[in-house]
């Protein structure tokens, strides 16, 4: 059975509903407040016209005033009463078209009172009520429809009992009641359709939006990854450091903890870079797992790892006793790596804190972590060593550091 393209459109699913419920839940307010308007416009285009009556028909206006004040200013009071309700504003623009039905049938009713013979000139008025159901109101195609041939049906019932109505009277008050019927339809269809077309089009910009912006923040988290191990990248890293300067005050230190896996040439030489790769992915499981969810791990190089650790107070213990469990855990996966000494993989790592201000950049805490590295690299590997600002706990946890190494080996 075909459909015109305008229901098929209303009956379409969004999801778990329909267009037609989301289309009236999404323009409510809107199409309410305008309906307001027009409904108080109307009202007061409608009563005046009580005064147009008395002029034209003097006849009816005991009948005018009587049937306009006391059923239709009820029904105009009640009509205001249930636009405040909450319901549907289909439902509302449907009440609104059928007080303004009631209204014809209103006026018809007062015209047949009338015995002058300007009523027939008066009552080519009727076919106002027809554009207001459509062009004016513009309520939903079908109110639109069934309340305007309601109406047609009640002004053309209504002519055969005028005073003074003849065939031709009829047949001419149709040629233009005909024309202005369907092409005031016409007209609200094509209104109702491209709105309907244009919310549509909304519905579908924003749900690309949507799209895109979820898809541009799964980028911009995944420009942020090593895709190898997983852990932030280079540029994650810099990500951080932006904020370094958001977090300045004088209980404010951060720590770096670098770690370089030893002789990690020699391994990829020896097993092949398959192997170094699980050996890559094996040392960042364990780092990150030594890590808590505060830290900012990332892989740093080739066979470097980087943790950046900040604290609200100077915790230099607290990122050497990591650095440590770190390094202990290395040891623990027991990697084989025959090419040297140990026979199993470990990590050599340097460790730097220090406090931060407003001009405190990363690559200065990165270089001083760097220089703790390198000294343990020049110790022999496979231990931790140590580098602060605070000087007086680094002769201590120097001390510390060395010893908890030496037991290890």
């Amino acid at each position: 059975m075909y459909r015109l393209p305008y229901y098929h459109q209303l009956s379409q699913r969004i999801g778990a509903t329909t267009v037609r419920e989301k289309y009236d839940l999404d323009r409510h307010d809107e199409r309410l407040r305008s309906l307001r308007l027009l409904t108080l416009l109307l009202a007061i285009f409608y009563f005046s016209y009580t005064l147009v009556d008395i002029y034209l028909l003097p006849d009816v206006t005991v009948r005018s005033l009587l049937l306009r004040g006391v059923i239709m200013l009820p029904l105009t009071g009640l009509l205001f009463a249930y636009y405040k309700r909450p319901v549907s504003i289909r439902h509302k623009e449907l009440a609104g078209v059928t007080v303004v039905s009631l209204s014809a049938v209103v006026w018809c009713a007062i015209l047949l009172g009338s015995e002058d013979e300007r009523v027939l000139s008066y009552f080519y008025a009727g076919l106002v009520f027809l554009m207001v159901l459509t062009i004016v109101l513009t309520p939903p195609f079908e109110h639109s429809l069934y309340s305007s041939l309601f109406v047609f049906t009640c002004l053309y019932t209504t002519i055969w009992f005028l005073h003074g109505a003849t065939s031709i009277y009829v047949i001419n008050h149709l040629t233009l009641g005909v024309p202005v019927l369907v092409l005031t339809l016409i007209a609200n269809y094509r209104f109702s359709a491209e709105s309907l077309r244009l919310y549509l089009e909304n519905v579908s910009v924003e749900q690309l939006r949507v799209e895109l912006a979820a898809r541009n923040a799964e980028l911009e988290k995944i420009s942020h990854i090593d895709p190898l191990t997983g852990l932030t990248n280079r540029r994650g890293l810099t990500r951080f450091a932006d904020d370094l300067q958001q977090l300045s005050g004088a209980q404010c230190c951060i720590a770096v903890i670098i770690i370089d896996v030893d002789h990690f040439k020699a391994f990829n030489d020896f097993y092949g870079h398959a192997e170094g790769d699980n050996c890559l992915r094996a040392v960042a499981n364990a780092i990150r797992a030594a890590c808590n969810q505060e830290d900012v791990v990332c892989r740093f190089g080739g066979e470097e790892f980087l943790i950046l650790r900040s604290d609200h107070s100077a915790q230099a213990f607290n990122a050497l006793t990591l650095a440590e469990k770190i390094r202990m855990e290395v040891v623990g996966l027991g990697i084989p790596h025959q090419p040297t000494q140990e026979g199993r993989v470990t990590i050599s790592v340097g460790v730097f804190t220090g406090p931060i201000n407003p001009d405190a950049e990363l690559n200065t805490f990165i270089k001083e972590a760097d220089a703790a590295l390198y000294e343990a690299k020049r110790e022999g590997r496979n231990r931790v060593r140590f580098n602060t600002h605070y000087t007086g706990y680094a002769s201590h946890l120097s001390m510390l550091c060395a010893s908890n190494s030496d037991k290890a080996l």
